[in-house]
């Protein structure tokens, strides 16, 4: 009970203040006691593991490039303009007329596209990066499932160094109390000292044995840590479990039934059948490239230019011209009146030219694929190797899964028959060491035979704690293809 408060405080602190709650769950542990089950470090490891979030990462980035397919069918709509000094002799875009000046322009221009057929491109692009996106929803799953193989494992190869160290400890102060009895024997001069020193010696070899299993529980240990991403490992436990013994735990699956629930329900094959409809649906988009490609455009502009202005003539004065005389001797001269016209010139504002100079314009663009270096058919070409490829990576992991589900099969009916022969092994190697430490306490045999008799037993108990735990792995695979649940 003490357990499920913890849980539910961490958990309010999580949705509280974010970030602490992550901290404290990572110092703490999942069940913020400190001590790991195999399902708290499962879940764990499922929601921190850097590979999991790598393949989200991975599918995000699938979902933007499904959501940018399926922005391709709207129209493209873009706005620019343009800000210029004139010197010199320049074109004047308001009148198209070639001046020789100093003057600033203005353009300013909206231009909109809208595809109406592009060889259905897109359709079948929104329709692979859909595909695309189920098949990385399945990696997602697919990464969660490898982590909890790899947490299983270490997890199982805590509990057995464990084990290790127990039965090491045990033979260790054995041999010691079994090293005391030699002394005092040698000391009142029943025994030659060989037999102290052979003890001396076997004792050595069970610290170095226990040593060796510290190492590998350590190791372990530190392997489930990484597998969790944790930063803290202070005080890291792991639950103990109960394991039932392979003999009263027997394999009752069949190898092609388990082979045939993963082929429907595992993600990693769904995630490969998923990618090779995806590849066809490559091919269909890079055949879209032969078809033509139909467009409307429009686009709206104005310009501005300070040259430009208004001009308004205006008449004056009559003024007398003459033109020659309407006598021969010159005295009366011929005179013609002409009105006198002036220019007047306003400013023609930014505003009003703006105003009084919209262009509209709209049109259709077809595009037709005649030859292009042979890009297309390349295109095609590739699409092709790289369906042909799916096909073979979604064959290849059908078989694989087959192989590691037969595989993990076998060693378990092999682990359960190599236990059960080790268990009777150990009966016999321990009455024949309690008997030899009879003797030797005796003196009817000396410390090598006796030797010889705690090593068989001492590789009998090992022989027996590796067939266990190898048992319980693959009986863990074989259920975790079923989808069943790994917790003890």
């Amino acid at each position: 009970m003490k357990k499920m408060s913890n849980k539910v405080l961490l958990l309010a602190l999580g949705l509280t203040v974010g970030g602490f709650g992550s901290a404290m769950a990572q110092q703490q542990g999942a069940g913020g006691d400190g001590i790991w089950s195999l399902q708290e470090a499962v879940e764990y490891a499922k929601a921190n593991n850097l590979q999991v979030k790598r393949s989200q990462i991975n599918k995000e980035v699938t979902q933007t490039n499904l959501s940018q397919s399926r922005a391709g069918r709207l129209p493209s709509i873009n706005g620019g303009s343009s800000f210029n000094f004139n010197y010199g002799t320049y074109v004047d875009p308001t009148t198209s007329e070639l001046r020789s000046e100093q003057s600033r322009t203005n353009s300013y221009q909206v231009n909109a596209s809208l595809p109406l057929f592009m060889g259905f491109q897109q359709v079948n692009s929104i329709k692979r990066n859909e595909l695309d996106l189920q098949a990385d929803e399945q990696d997602v799953l697919s990464a969660q499932n490898d982590i909890t193989i790899q947490i299983v494992t270490s997890y199982l190869n805590i509990l057995f160094a464990d084990e290790l160290i127990k039965t090491s400890e045990l033979q260790s102060n054995v041999t010691k109390l079994q090293l005391d009895r030699t002394r005092i024997l040698f000391k009142a001069g029943s025994l030659a000292e060989n037999s102290v020193l052979e003890l001396e010696s076997q004792l050595a070899t069970d610290e170095l044995n226990l040593i060796n299993a510290q190492n590998q529980r350590d190791i372990a240990r530190l392997n489930l840590i990484q597998l969790l991403n944790l930063e803290r490992t202070d005080n890291f436990q792991i639950a103990i479990p109960e394991i039932p013994e392979p003999d009263q735990n027997p394999v009752l699956v069949d190898a092609v039934q388990v082979y045939d629930v993963a082929l429907q329900t595992l993600p990693a094959i769904r995630s490969a059948e998923i990618r090779l409809l995806s590849a066809e649906k490559g091919v269909e988009v890079a055949r879209g490239a032969y078809y033509p490609r139909l467009s409307l455009n429009g686009g709206l502009n104005t310009f501005y230019s300070s040259a430009r202005d208004f001009r308004f003539a205006e008449q004056g004065k009559l003024q007398a011209t003459p033109l020659g005389f309407t006598d021969i001797e010159g005295t009366n001269p011929f005179i013609i009146y002409t009105p006198t016209t002036t220019f007047r010139r306003e400013t023609y504002s930014f505003m009003d030219q703006l105003k009084d100079g919209v262009g509209k314009n709209f049109g259709f663009s077809l595009q037709i694929p005649i030859l292009n270096g042979l890009q297309i058919r390349n295109s095609v070409q590739r699409a092709k190797l790289s369906q042909m490829n799916a096909k073979l990576n979604a064959d290849l992991a059908r078989n694989n899964l087959r192989q590691t589900i037969e595989q993990a099969y076998v060693d378990a009916i092999a682990a359960q028959r190599r236990y059960i022969a080790a268990k009777g092994q150990i009966t016999a190697a321990e009455k024949n060491y309690r008997n030899a430490e009879l003797r030797l306490n005796s003196g009817v045999i000396n410390t090598v035979d006796f030797n010889v008799i705690a090593n068989t037993y001492r590789s009998a108990q090992s022989s027996l704690i590796q067939a266990k735990y190898e048992y319980t792995f693959k009986l863990k695979v074989l259920d975790f293809y079923q989808g069943k649940d790994l917790s003890f």
